[in-house]
């Protein structure tokens, strides 16, 4: 519009020249009327866009106040606004108000303490020690001793066009999409987690499992929307609770229209730590007998770490320790060499779960309430744990500052999915070379408290 008035006020100032040429006396040339003529019809001309471009900058801001307005309506709405900030939900006012939010599962409340067993640190190095007595005061001035977690929330929307954008899932509201039966689920683990994460198998059954099995709750027989990095053992997972393998379709996060869509918003972890939830759910699916401690079994096992790259074994000795929980009666069970089914019986069965800190104790998902749990933990491991995000507990100002979730990504992170599942965890923290002598002490102070009952 600034480029209009002042192509107006030049041929303006064009025509002036024009008329100061006749001179004052009136003599003008043969060419000077046709001259300001065409100026004429130019100013006329310009004249003519100017109010178009005035009129569609007002339906503009007209449309723009319009929108403010419903921006201001939406937020006015208790619990409008999204829970993710990986999702972008498009539309007007009106249509994104279709959107419905549903909530899967019940909340969970867990005691923490009371499944904390023996607790044990010969750590020589002084810096993993301090570590060790800082993460103990910060789980003791969280105050509140529970475990909390909420329902999984899902939105449901009447028809749409989803799509991946740069690690966001945009979503755009369809009255009347062109294919009205599909329903499609998106998991969150499709369009914001790294790749690596996809294929550990820790994070895919404590974190992403979960989500998959919200949404198939919610429709059971809709198309689940998987990241193209998928891997036979979460095929597998979800096969074993239930979900037909040809709902689970990869991918690459191009537009695709639905009759309705379902996407995982919000796991409804609080503060941190893991899914409890929707863990739960899993949980039930996997081994329904698994929360009833009058099933419980009477194996000891110990995961052995070594088929872990070369980098993640966090200590030397493992082939002494391992020959150290042999001679305690543990069968040793390498992960790698078990297939799912296989360990989803061997977990069932076990009345002691022991291992090195890593995903391999993901499978005391399958075994029972009352099940003792025994995690090793390194000097070097102790050190990972305490950088980065992970690291919230390793601060300085420790007393009321944070919440016992947090406590999902730390050094006891397996004391906290220990509880969820109302299993005793014991835990040992030693040097990267792990003293034998003092983990037997430890091994059989916890085998007598088994024993106990």
């Amino acid at each position: 519009m600034t480029r209009l008035k002042t192509a107006v006020a030049r041929i303006l100032r064009a025509g002036a020249a024009v008329r100061k040429a006749t001179g004052p006396a009136g003599i003008a040339t043969a060419a000077a009327p046709r001259q300001l003529e065409e100026l004429r019809q130019k100013v006329r001309a310009l004249s003519d866009r100017l109010e178009g471009a005035e009129q569609r900058t007002g339906r503009l801001l007209r449309i723009e106040r319009q929108c403010a307005r419903d921006r201001a309506a939406l937020a006015a709405i208790p619990r409008a606004r999204l829970l993710s900030t990986s999702i972008v939900l498009q539309g007007s006012a009106s249509e994104r108000l279709r959107v419905r939010r549903v909530r899967v599962g019940e909340p969970v409340e867990r005691p923490y303490s009371r499944w904390v067993g023996i607790t044990r640190c010969v750590a020589t190095s002084p810096d993993v020690r301090e570590l060790w007595e800082r993460l103990l005061a910060f789980e003791a001035s969280c105050g509140d001793d529970v475990l909390r977690a909420f329902p999984a929330t899902i939105l449901d929307v009447p028809g749409a066009v989803a799509s991946i954008v740069e690690g966001t899932l945009r979503i755009t509201p369809c009255p009347r999409p062109e294919q009205p039966a599909r329903v499609v689920g998106i998991p969150r683990c499709t369009y914001d987690v790294r790749t690596r994460k996809i294929a550990n198998f820790g994070h895919w059954l404590l974190d992403h499992a979960p989500q998959v099995v919200a949404l198939w709750k919610v429709a059971p027989h809709a198309t689940f929307l998987m990241p193209q990095a998928s891997r036979e053992f979460q095929m597998a997972t979800l096969a074993l609770m239930g979900v037909d393998r040809r709902q689970l379709v990869p991918w690459d996060g191009s537009p695709i229209e639905c009759g309705r869509l379902l996407a995982f918003e919000s796991d409804g972890r609080a503060g941190g730590g893991r899914p409890l939830s929707a863990l739960m759910a899993v949980r039930r699916l996997l081994t329904p007998a698994a929360a009833c401690p009058g099933e419980r079994g009477s194996r000891r096992i110990y995961v052995s770490r070594r088929d872990a790259p070369k980098k993640r074994r966090w200590i030397v000795n493992e082939p002494e320790v391992e020959q150290l929980f042999r001679r305690r009666g543990f069968d040793i069970i390498v992960m790698r060499d078990c297939p799912l089914d296989e360990q989803v019986r061997l977990f069932r069965e076990a009345r002691v779960v022991a291992g090195l800190n890593g995903a391999g104790l993901t499978d005391i998902v399958f075994s029972a309430g009352g099940t003792h749990v025994m995690v090793l933990l390194s000097e070097t491991l102790i050190r990972w744990y305490s950088r980065g995000r992970r690291g919230g507990w390793a601060g300085d100002e420790r007393a009321g500052k944070g919440q016992l979730a947090v406590l999902g990504d730390s050094p006891r992170f397996w004391a906290h999915v220990a509880a969820t599942f109302e299993q005793r965890c014991h835990t040992f923290v030693g040097g990267d070379a792990m003293p034998l002598d003092e983990l037997a002490r430890f091994l059989d102070d916890v085998l007598a408290e088994v024993e106990r009952g």
